[in-house]
């Protein structure tokens, strides 16, 4: 499964299979990577079904019915467990055997056995003390360790992803009470050094196999790159974010809606430009670089994005009805970005998940990219793959787009975002491009294509 995995990332996944009456004229094979939320229902079944890793599932609920579905469908299924700490149940809830030992341990074992407990406390969450592991004692690391393989196996789960991962959360005002219990019980220590243990621990607990994927590792990097195979960025292409915006939507009326954020990562996401998501996407690409090994492969870039909300109609009094639509520009855009780098990326829409389903382009069999990176125009940057041409450009492009590079090879290409065919010369592919409007900065969005040359 490792193997196969490294087939996805470095030589563009698993070869197309289905019917051949029924088979789209360019290579397809399956997604690379999604999340899905539980229960699994039929049409989100039906959809995540067709992607390679999915994560999903709680570490400590092995016996999921959707988890062994998934895995029964040929999915390889990653289970989500919280890095830094554990939850005690105050509500009555029993447990989970690891949670138990800590919890009975807890003024040994844990950086806060007498509070505070802030990640409960913020959250609102009223049945429940959050407990953060002192990663320190080689003790609690080994057990841990065990913990996991052992729930991985129960549930014959590909690998375990931690959200938290890189342990920086310490570093906050509001765990300054767990650095302090560090700091006393472990004079000159470094807790980002104690996170290293752990994962290393963990490794070795782990058959090769085994994947372990974390959440924003690259901010602990030296300390979790090394041991993880994947680690994900969350918003580093596109964000969501209410800001206050109320539309009359059809059959729900005045509703607050999300708005998509097309520049996270800038200093200020109402003026933003594509240069500082580029900027970002090669430093992450350095540390890739830098941290490369024998697990390492790379970046999954997670997205989030609002639906698009289209005018449909107008009340009696003229005031307008909105629908929801999938975002097809933030999708395109969010996928084609990590692309520059080879590596993946998923866009989820939190408002409701059935939005994020559907786009054909996360199937498409682009083989692996070519190059030593993205050659890039000020404007657009583009890579070129095996079986297909990537391109991400600033929102003020628009109209008749010429894409130039000795890349580029004569034949026809598929523009997944238009739906049509077009033809490529050597060096030299055109494109129409009509980009969305950004509500939030009211300019044109910035934009993305996949084209994938015929089969």
């Amino acid at each position: 499964m490792q193997r196969r995995l490294l087939a996805f990332f470095l030589a563009g996944g698993l070869a197309a299979c289905g019917a051949a009456d029924t088979a789209p004229a360019y290579p397809t094979r399956p997604g690379v990577f999604a999340t899905a939320s539980l229960p699994l229902e039929d049409d989100q079944l039906a959809w995540i079904t067709r992607f390679a890793l999915v994560e999903t599932g709680d570490l400590h609920e092995p016996a999921d019915p959707g988890v062994a579905e998934l895995r029964r469908r040929g999915v390889d299924v990653l289970l989500y467990e919280w890095m830094p700490a554990g939850y005690h149940y105050t509500d009555g809830t029993p447990d989970f055997p690891f949670m138990r030992w800590v919890y009975a341990n807890r003024e040994d074992l844990t950086l806060n056995p007498s509070g505070p407990f802030p990640h409960c406390t913020e959250a609102g969450y009223g049945w429940c003390e959050d407990y953060y592991y002192d990663l320190a004692l080689a003790e609690l690391r080994a057990e841990r360790a065990r913990d996991v393989a052992a729930n991985l196996d129960a549930a014959g789960a590909a690998g375990v992803f931690f959200d938290w991962g890189p342990g920086v959360f310490i570093e906050e005002d509001a765990y300054a009470p767990m650095r302090a219990t560090f700091a006393r019980r472990h004079p000159g220590g470094d807790y980002p050094a104690a996170v290293d243990a752990f994962y290393a621990r963990l490794r070795a607990e782990l058959p090769e196999e085994r994947l372990i994927v974390s959440n924003q590792g690259f901010r602990n990097a030296e300390h979790v790159l090394p041991y993880v195979d994947l680690d994900m960025t969350e918003s580093y292409g596109t964000g969501e974010e209410y800001l206050g915006r109320r539309l009359y939507l059809q059959g729900r009326g005045w509703t607050e809606v999300p708005s998509t954020i097309y520049y996270p990562v800038s200093e200020d996401f109402r003026n933003g430009r594509l240069r500082d998501t580029l900027d970002w996407l090669d430093e992450l690409d350095d540390l890739a670089a830098r941290w490369a090994g024998p697990r390492f492969r790379g970046f999954v870039y997670m997205n989030y994005a609002a639906p698009d909300f289209e005018a449909v109609g107008e009340l009696v009094d003229g005031t307008p009805v909105y629908a929801a639509r999938p975002p097809r520009n933030a999708v395109f855009y969010g996928y084609a970005l990590p692309l520059l780098k080879g590596w993946t990326g998923y866009t989820e829409t939190p408002w409701d998940h059935a939005y994020e389903r559907g786009f054909e382009l996360y199937f498409a069999d682009l083989g692996a990219p070519l190059g030593d990176g993205y050659e890039d125009y000020g404007d657009l940057a583009l890579r070129c793959y095996e079986n297909g041409v990537v391109v991400v450009g600033e929102g003020t492009l628009a109209g008749a787009v010429v894409l130039s590079s000795p890349c580029i090879r004569a034949g026809r290409v598929y523009d997944l975002y238009a739906g049509t065919w077009r033809a490529a010369t050597a060096g030299r592919l055109e494109l129409e491009i009509a980009p969305a409007i950004d509500e939030v900065t009211a300019r044109p969005a910035p934009w993305g294509r996949v084209l994938v040359y015929a089969r």
